[in-house]
């Protein structure tokens, strides 16, 4: 009865068969009681001893044909059940599966994106590496040029100092030749002048040495004087003397011509041997009594007239040299 009892719950469990199929199997239920029932109650009700053994026997029986039934009953509802849940799992399971193989499809699109995604970035990363080399370069170029062009600007900034110092060297030359030229110009006319004036002269100083009555000698008032003029021709290379003598109206001409030839004599012989002076450089005359400078009937006046005459000519060009030097300086 145990063993019926629990083949029956066995054959109820609803996780095992589906509820098409417990139907089935709560039928199978009913017919296993039906059958075994009497079998048991008999052997219950019976009280007499002899009987039990061949009652104890049919019980026996009659549980192994129960048993025996119920297994096949078990196994015709487990090959029924198992045929029932393989449909049902395949049932159930195909559109899982058919989503599953979608997904699984998508995946694997999606793998492939990815790939090729990844296969791009990995060329944009090769590009940028290459883009980052070639901004490396170009940046180190761009100092190369600008250190290039720093020192070409400092070049030209020499260049051009240069250049200005250069600049104000030929102004100052230019400058410089200019007054050159203006001075070449006016020696130029200096000595086109001088040429015109090389024989011409002016006289530079004029003495006049006084004498007593009929003598030609000098007194120290006289040296005196002479040696004022004879220190103006020093430094002097051309120069002319003119010593010309002269006499009062007393006595006769000719005495008188003779005594002024000997007063001029004296003085250009004092000239000569006390100062050196060329003896070519000076020109002596006696006037007698041809050019009074004074009235001859007064004694002071006859006084003014013995004398001599001496005046220093040197030529014009050389004056005019000595002035244009003077300016220059």
């Amino acid at each position: 009865m145990w063993r019926s009892y629990r083949l029956m719950n066995s054959i109820q469990d609803p996780v095992v068969a589906p509820a098409g199929i417990s139907l089935r199997a709560g039928s199978t239920q009913r017919s296993l009681l039906d059958v075994a029932g009497p079998g048991i109650e008999q052997s219950a009700d019976r009280p007499d001893g002899s009987k039990s053994e061949g009652i104890s026997r049919k019980g026996n029986l009659t549980m192994k044909t129960v048993i025996t039934l119920a297994g096949t009953a078990l196994l015709s509802f487990m090959a029924t059940g198992c045929v029932a849940t393989h449909k049902y799992v395949a049932k159930t399971i195909s559109p899982v599966e058919s989503r599953v193989t979608a997904t699984e499809a998508k995946n694997t699109d999606q793998d492939k994106t990815l790939a090729d995604h990844a296969k791009d970035l990995d060329g944009l990363s090769t590009d940028l590496s290459r883009t980052k080399e070639r901004v490396t370069d170009a940046d180190a170029k761009a100092v190369a040029a600008g250190q290039s062009a720093q020192r070409a600007g400092e070049r030209a900034d020499n260049a051009q100092k240069s250049a200005d110092g250069a600049q104000r060297a030929a102004d100052g030359t230019r400058t410089f030749a200019e007054r050159g030229l203006q001075r070449a110009d006016q020696r130029e006319d200096i000595i086109e002048k001088n040429l015109e004036a090389v024989n011409k002269y002016s006289v530079a100083k004029t003495i006049t040495v006084l004498f007593p009555v009929n003598q030609a000698k000098l007194n120290p008032d006289a040296k005196a004087e002479l040696d004022e003029i004879a220190t103006m021709t020093n430094g002097k290379d051309r120069y002319i003397i003119e010593v010309q003598g002269f006499t009062d109206k007393t006595g006769s001409p000719l005495a008188n011509e003779q005594l002024s030839q000997a007063r001029a004599e004296t003085v250009a012989r004092y000239l000569v041997n006390e100062h050196k002076i060329p003896v070519r450089t000076i020109n002596t005359l006696g006037s007698g009594y041809a050019l009074p400078v004074a009235d001859d009937k007064t004694r002071e006046g006859r006084k003014q007239n013995r004398r001599v005459e001496v005046r220093l000519f040197v030529p014009e060009a050389t004056q005019s040299l000595n002035t244009v030097a003077s300016a220059q300086e």
